[in-house]
């Protein structure tokens, strides 16, 4: 397990709006009751704690859940899935530009779209008015409007298959402290950024 690496998370205009820190887990970790066991070999998992540092631009506040984070190089979304304990609360989808992933840290550019994921598969549209709003406002290029509706569109269609992609997220999780299983490796902590958000279990 990789135990510092970062995530930066930013507006489309470039603006910092937030750094935290994660522990990269191995492909083969087994997390919980996931359906789908085989994790694409370029699939960024990452282990956030609960009380895990999250650097707002108003204050600096624990993760109040743990979390599981999921990115891919060339997708337009990541996936936050929230725990109380060792047991699933909901997903958080959220549409990104496909994120810039280097040797101890990811970039991404968030675009202000998410659809909210509950453990029976429900789910709603969030922020779309927000999104509307920010593509006017920042500017979104045809691509990035176009990149985020058919990113949309197939994390519902995913969301009503109920297999697959959520099948990577386990409604019970088989531990809490994967954060424990390091190597000898020491943990090197950096500086971190701010970001504005409103929910401090929610990343963008």
């Amino acid at each position: 397990m990789q135990v510092d690496f970062q995530v930066e998370s930013r507006s489309y205009d470039q603006m910092v709006r937030g750094r935290w820190r994660g522990y990269r887990l191995a492909t083969e970790t087994r997390l919980g009751d996931e359906s789908t066991t085989e994790v694409a070999s370029d699939c960024v998992r990452l282990w956030l704690p609960a009380g895990t540092p999250m650097n707002w631009s108003t204050a600096t506040r624990p993760l109040r859940s743990n979390c599981v984070q999921f990115f891919w190089p060339q997708r337009w979304y990541t996936l936050s899935a929230f725990y109380a304990g060792r047991e699933l609360i909901h997903t958080y989808a959220s549409i990104i530009q496909p994120p810039v992933l280097e040797l101890d840290r990811l970039t991404y550019v968030d675009l202000d779209l998410n659809l909210l994921v509950k453990p029976d598969l429900s789910h709603e549209v969030l922020t779309q008015a927000e999104f509307e709003q920010a593509a006017d406002l920042l500017g979104y290029s045809e691509e990035a409007r176009i990149g985020a509706m058919v990113a949309l569109e197939t994390l519902i269609n995913a969301v009503q298959l109920g297999t697959g992609l959520f099948g990577l997220i386990p409604r019970t999780l088989r531990q809490t402290d994967f954060h424990l299983q390091l190597s000898d490796t020491p943990l090197r902590l950096k500086p971190s950024g701010f970001c504005t958000v409103t929910d401090p279990d929610v990343f963008s």
